[in-house]
């Protein structure tokens, strides 16, 4: 059992040295922006990038506890938990770049005719798509190795509430750092304003006219995809 657990952690780093090569594709899309426009433009893309690969890297730290980390049980438990929670935290970093794709629209004006045929409008959008899609799949790897530690120890029912769980959670998360401007770490800095602006939300009913319509695409949005990956797990065993 435990050298197929190590088998599953070194497919689980090529997995992360796939999207660790994409994410310097799209960084360095962002450093010919730069050289290209003149202007220290979409530097916020970097920062957004790493929060994005946190969750990723908490996730495979939860791996090495639980496979290699065995005793004293109680302090693995411990591990393990504060592992989950800063993982739960910051996991809506990695969905969270599909909202950064509104900043072309807000930072590239054309010199003259439309957008549409100029290509360093696409160069821009390509950035932010790119990143996008690097920040699903580092969101559907560590909720995907994450959800396999729940199934272990709780069974297949729980592991799936707990994903759909999260992923609701996630775009709640999303619409707080994208409109609220919380962060991750806010949790610890400031959990009680935290809990107050969530609450505001929650009961106001402008608030709700965008909270509802857009967590709800983006919980749709990453169940689907998360959902499609994951059926290729189904194909592999079958």
């Amino acid at each position: 059992m435990k050298g197929l657990e190590e088998l599953n952690i070194r497919i689980k780093l090529f997995l992360l040295l796939l999207l660790s090569a994409g994410t310097v594709c799209s960084l360095a899309l962002g450093v010919y922006l730069r050289h290209h426009t003149g202007e220290s433009i979409y530097l916020f893309l970097n920062w957004d990038m790493f929060l994005a690969w946190v969750p990723a890297g908490l996730a495979l730290l939860l791996d090495m506890v639980f496979v290699y980390f065995k005793q004293p049980a109680a302090v693995r438990r411990l591990l393990l938990i504060v592992l989950g929670l800063m993982w739960l935290f910051f996991y809506p970093n990695s969905a969270y770049l599909i909202t950064d794709m509104l900043h072309p629209f807000n930072y590239y004006h054309p010199v003259y005719g439309s957008f549409l045929i100029d290509i360093e409008f696409w160069y821009h959008l390509f950035l932010f798509f790119s990143a996008a899609m690097i920040g699903l799949f580092l969101g559907i790897y560590s909720l995907y190795s994450v959800q396999t530690l729940v199934s272990q120890a709780f069974g297949r029912i729980v592991g799936w509430v707990f994903a759909v769980g999260v992923l609701l959670l996630s775009s709640l998360g999303i619409f707080i750092g994208r409109f609220i401007r919380w962060n991750s770490w806010d949790v610890l800095s400031e959990p009680l304003t935290i809990l107050k602006d969530t609450h505001f939300i929650l009961t106001n009913a402008g608030q709700l006219r965008l909270l509802i319509p857009f967590t709800s695409i983006i919980f749709v949005l990453t169940l689907l995809t998360y959902s499609f990956v994951y059926s290729f797990t189904y194909l592999k065993r079958s």
